[in-house]
């Protein structure tokens, strides 16, 4: 992956305008992107998905989507081409399951998003809300509502930039029609720490369960590392709170090992590799599709459920087999996956997308 550039080719003013869009405040995606921005010289806005969009902005980028694209592609298809900014969407979320046949996957988000179009709607104040009986709609099927928006918004021409953390579903996506830009989510230096201190807690899996699968797989590798006498520190926001920030770091500085568990066959847990590996902290995964360049043996351990308590086990008894591994991620992390690098390549795209628009128009 290429460094980003220091400075960021400029549009008609001293520094670019970008809006930084968000669903929901305080997540490590959004703020870390929008500080990241401003740091290349942009002049930055940050405004809610159901928002009004903020007047004369060169682009807007946003991490998720976590909620629906809806608000933001009327907005957008309401300017006249001059005017409209040049939306880069970083799509870090899941697809929909890709064993489906492409038909099907084509013609159930189409489905998706007509039901979308009629449950959610801009009221008399301006403000987007869904239908009293239908907010059930919000989340549901909500992989194939990405997908459904996510073709609208090609369709209608006002996604010059979709950028993607995973080599895998970058392919996905070109082979729908899409010319995706392959942009890892990568870290930013206030994520880790070096704090020098014991690391007292053998095991750790922190995030969101999201999937039955995910809290079944947890509960087995619990009970059979426990017959190893070691136990894992569950961070899910049910039996232990959430760690964001400075205390997110300390905990990973405690840690010896994070464990990497799937919602789905197909998931992209880039995002934990990151925090671990920048952490000093050893991964151990069940077997993942070729998201990232994080190679098995080299930069992780990756392992079947079927063996995951001895392969730990293994790897808490032998430091001078983990650390060598610990060492290479890290290198890997703080060199080639930073956030730096990644809102670099994006912003440039989505600026010179702008510039061409603007040269075209009348």
């Amino acid at each position: 992956m290429s460094r980003a550039p220091e400075k960021i080719p400029l549009i008609g003013s001293s520094k670019p305008r970008v809006g930084g869009m968000h669903w929901e405040r305080g997540l490590d995606g959004h703020d870390a992107v929008m500080d990241t921005l401003a740091e290349l010289g942009c002049e930055v806005t940050s405004f809610a998905f159901d928002a009004e969009l903020p007047e004369d902005l060169d682009a807007i980028v946003a991490v998720g989507p976590l909620g629906t694209l809806r608000p933001l592609g009327e907005q957008l298809l309401s300017l006249p081409p001059r005017k409209r900014p040049a939306l880069a969407l970083w799509m870090v979320e899941p697809l929909a399951n890709p064993t489906m046949p492409e038909w099907l996957v084509s013609g159930a988000s189409s489905v998706r998003f007509q039901l979308e179009r009629f449950a959610c709607r801009q009221n008399a104040n301006g403000a987007w809300e869904y239908r009293p009986r239908l907010r059930w709609v919000a989340g549901f099927r909500w992989r194939l509502r990405i997908d459904g928006e996510l073709r609208w918004l090609r369709r209608t021409g006002v996604l010059p930039v979709l950028a993607v953390s995973s080599r895998w579903n970058a392919g996905i996506f070109r082979a729908r029609g899409f010319d995706p830009l392959l942009a890892y989510l990568g870290y930013r230096p206030e994520w880790a720490a070096d704090l020098e201190l014991q690391r007292d807690i053998p095991v750790v899996w922190l995030g969101f369960t999201g999937t039955e699968r995910r809290v079944k797989l947890l509960r087995r590798i619990r009970d059979d590392l426990r017959r190893y006498g070691i136990e894992i520190l569950v961070i899910d926001g049910v039996e232990n709170p959430h760690q964001f920030g400075a205390e997110r770091v300390t905990l990973l500085n405690r840690a010896q090992i994070v464990l990497n568990l799937l919602r789905a066959d197909w998931d992209n847990s880039g995002m934990r590799f990151y925090l671990a590996a920048a952490n000093r902290c050893l991964i151990v995964t069940e077997p993942t599709l070729p998201h990232t360049t994080f190679t098995p043996g080299v930069h992780l351990v990756e392992t079947p459920i079927e063996q995951m308590a001895q392969t730990l086990h293994h790897y808490l008894a032998r430091p001078e087999e983990r650390q060598p591994i610990v060492e290479r991620a890290y290198r890997l992390v703080t060199s080639e996956y930073t956030m730096r690098q990644s809102v670099g390549q994006i912003l440039e795209r989505a600026l010179a997308a702008r510039k061409q628009t603007v040269s075209l128009s009348p």
